[in-house]
């Protein structure tokens, strides 16, 4: 027999790593996302394509940091939330889109770098910043379609813990899932294709590259860090929830899908470094060129 924590230790527990992570995250976030838009307004004033994803990142993980504040009372509160349910359906749909906003543009981002380095004919024709910014409002507009479901749903008093509908429909996490794996694919080919024509071109050329290896290397581990272990619990807790593994499991498998949401939030500040990096890099270019 599976040893669990019972309902309310499982609560606490869950509560208090909420906000151990969360309360950080929130802070140090909203702090460096707003330093970074500040920069890229105020004193770059040139849109890339690398720029134009950054932006549109930052927005994203602004926009998850404004949910984390309600998702922390609504697991305060419980079956006591007293805000209207549909504000409920607007901060849970916030929180989502904006997970898999983010997972979809870092994809985006190691395209465009994978396109740019390793086809730079072929870039000439497939990148400019009117493509990146269309291929952003595709994003915007597929995650947010995506939630319009979450607004027709039966809701209980419990926001963000209840979501009984949600796993017994089946297809959304298996869409989720499968979002993820395609993406992960995608990140996972692009940055070690990348990093290997990178170190060849140091090889033969000797020039420093080190930058753009930095900025691939921190997209990928942060990617994989931040999103792979919700989605693993993601697929364990779906199983469970659909009998495939012995229902001993259930509550312990809740608390890793619980928690390994929180700690993916992180990727808010995690994003730092890649921000940092291309601001570096542009700069370099800038005095390059000047």
């Amino acid at each position: 027999m599976m040893p669990y924590l019972n309902g309310t230790m499982e609560r606490d527990f869950v509560k208090t790593f909420q906000y151990v992570i969360h309360i950080p995250t929130f802070i140090l976030g909203l702090a460096i996302n707003s330093v970074a838009l500040s920069i890229l307004y105020f004193r770059l004033k040139n849109w890339t394509e690398s720029t134009i994803y950054m932006t549109n990142l930052i927005l994203s993980d602004l926009l998850l940091l404004c949910s984390l504040p309600f998702k922390m009372h609504a697991f305060q509160k419980g079956e006591d939330w007293h805000l209207h349910p549909s504000f409920c359906d607007f901060v849970e749909s916030l929180y989502f889109v904006n997970t898999y906003a983010t997972i979809l543009l870092i994809t985006l981002i190691s395209l465009d770098r994978y396109i740019a380095i390793r086809h730079p004919i072929l870039a000439r024709t497939l990148r400019s910043p009117k493509k990146a910014a269309v291929a952003c409002v595709i994003v915007w507009l597929c995650v947010w379609s995506a939630s319009i479901p979450n607004y027709s749903q039966t809701k209980t008093q419990q926001c963000f813990s209840n979501f009984t509908t949600f796993w017994d429909r089946g297809i959304i996490p298996l869409i989720m899932l499968a979002i993820f794996l395609i993406a992960a694919f995608a990140v996972i080919f692009c940055s070690i294709t990348i990093i290997r024509t990178l170190q060849r071109v140091v090889e033969e050329r000797e020039i420093d590259m080190s930058t753009s290896m930095k900025i691939i290397s921190c997209n990928l581990v942060t990617f994989l860090l931040c999103f792979t272990p919700c989605h693993v619990a993601m697929l364990l807790y779906l199983m469970v929830r659909n009998n495939y593994i012995p229902d001993d499991y259930h509550a312990p498998l809740r608390v890793f899908l619980q928690t390994s949401q929180v700690l993916a939030t992180t990727n808010c500040c995690l994003d730092a470094m890649y921000y940092y990096l291309i601001i570096m890099e542009y700069w370099k270019s800038k005095m390059t060129n000047a």
